[in-house]
């Protein structure tokens, strides 16, 4: 294990005393993250809207109150065709009006987070106290309807907890009396009963955490930014661990050509243990690069979400993987010009194909589904989990699954092409 750690360290010196590397390690991706993250927040263009969708078959005040409870519990989200402007924010276009048909295909290809139906009939089968279902429909993407679907949840929170509430009071109120209330004026009493419920519900301020947010004694940092930088955190993090990585492909060739790695074979020391000590050190870096963005997420006192322990388990199992994919790309290749092309080929490509410079639900469908071959796409979907809707390691289990059997995939492609001498 000392030779291990031996080798480890020396590898780190070598990229740390070479000042070409710091500013690639420090001061880029510091200024990129900062960057993105006032792009993503709408600083130059206004923020993103975030539309769901919305066919109220029943178009009653109760209905109309489950709306607005919504918009309670994610003030973010912009109900269509209900909170359409003049502005059209929610691109119905000249006609207005949303069909069903329309809100599928508005779904299907990313324009609106997800759809909602309140069939006709709510009103009065809460009324009844009979069971009534809605139907919510997404694209089934990780991640991208999961703040709707969130919102309607508490929604239905509210309401099913005033429900409850309305018929024990009435139940109540029977048994004082010692019979039962007349059919209208249980019904009036109900109806009562029920709309104080609602209302002492929601003076629990029921919410949904799907934004960043820092510290409320920071009156610098609005909720806006802190958005932007939950994207631009995490999305860099990945890139610039993919540039580092990748870039440590030219590295191992030079040392090939220099005849290091052959010395270095030569001596007392197993291959098994020269590999490890080289795997180790490209992970080792690219847990710092993630270090650096995280530090300047925390400095503008980003909230990293309530799971200390999955940010960390995501950070090594991406930062793992993309280790192994290094090695399985650069055990093939014959000089450090191939190498380095290569690397930046591959960061340019993977990185926006998987979420790092932008949402992937901002993206068509097609687009989404094709992101998921990159390892960061993954990434993402474990961070805005985590950042955005407060989920926990339980919740990211599928992103930490995947991104560990691509690891365990590459590592079998990488150990046993893995050369010490130059061809």
């Amino acid at each position: 294990m000392a030779k291990i750690w031996a080798i480890i360290r020396q590898d780190l010196r070598v990229f740390l005393t070479h000042r070409s590397n710091l500013p690639s390690l420090l001061l880029v991706p510091a200024v990129m993250t900062i960057l993105i993250g006032l792009v993503d927040s709408g600083a130059f263009s206004g923020p993103a809207v975030r539309l769901l969708d919305v066919i109220d078959q029943d178009g009653t005040q109760a209905s109309a109150q489950f709306l607005a409870s919504i918009r309670q519990a994610n003030p973010d989200l912009t109900l269509c065709p209900m909170d359409n402007t003049d502005k059209d924010v929610c691109a119905l276009g000249k006609a207005g009006v949303l069909t069903e048909s329309q809100a599928l295909d508005r779904v299907a290809d990313s324009t609106s987070r997800a759809l909602l139906e309140i069939p006709a009939g709510y009103e009065a089968s809460l009324a009844a106290q009979q069971p009534v279902t809605l139907a919510f429909r997404s694209s089934g993407s990780f991640g991208s309807s999961q703040a709707a679907e969130q919102a309607v949840q508490a929604a239905l929170s509210q309401a099913n907890a005033a429900a409850v509430a309305s018929q024990i009071g009435l139940t109540v109120i029977n048994r004082v009396q010692g019979q039962p209330l007349a059919g209208d004026q249980a019904q009036q009493i109900k109806g009562a009963l029920y709309q104080r419920a609602l209302e002492m519900e929601k003076g629990k301020n029921v919410s949904v955490e799907l934004t960043l947010s820092g510290s409320t004694e920071a009156p610098t940092m609005g909720q806006s930014l802190q958005y932007g930088l939950g994207q631009s955190v995490p999305g860099m993090g990945t890139m610039f661990v993919l540039m580092t990585l990748f870039g440590g492909m030219a590295a191992l060739i030079v040392e090939r050509q220099q005849w290091t790695l052959q010395r270095l074979a030569v001596m007392p020391v197993s291959r098994s243990t020269l590999l490890a000590g080289k795997i180790l050190a490209r992970f080792c870096l690219g847990l710092l690069q993630f270090l650096v963005v995280f530090i300047v997420g925390a400095l503008l006192r980003m909230n990293f979400g309530k799971d200390p322990l999955a940010l960390l388990l995501l950070v090594i199992v991406y930062t793992l993987c993309v280790t192994a994919f290094s090695f399985a790309v650069g055990s093939g290749l014959k000089n450090p010009a191939q190498a380095s092309g290569l690397g930046l080929l591959l960061t340019l490509t993977l990185a926006p194909l998987g979420g790092a410079w932008w949402p992937m639900d901002i993206s068509p469908r097609f687009l989404q589904v094709i992101g998921h071959v990159s390892p960061v796409a993954w990434a993402m979907d474990g961070f805005t989990a985590l950042t955005y809707h407060g989920a926990h390691l339980v919740d990211i289990l599928v992103p930490l699954a995947v991104l560990l059997g691509m690891t365990v995939l590459l590592f079998l492609v990488a150990i046993p092409r893995f050369r010490y001498q130059v061809d």
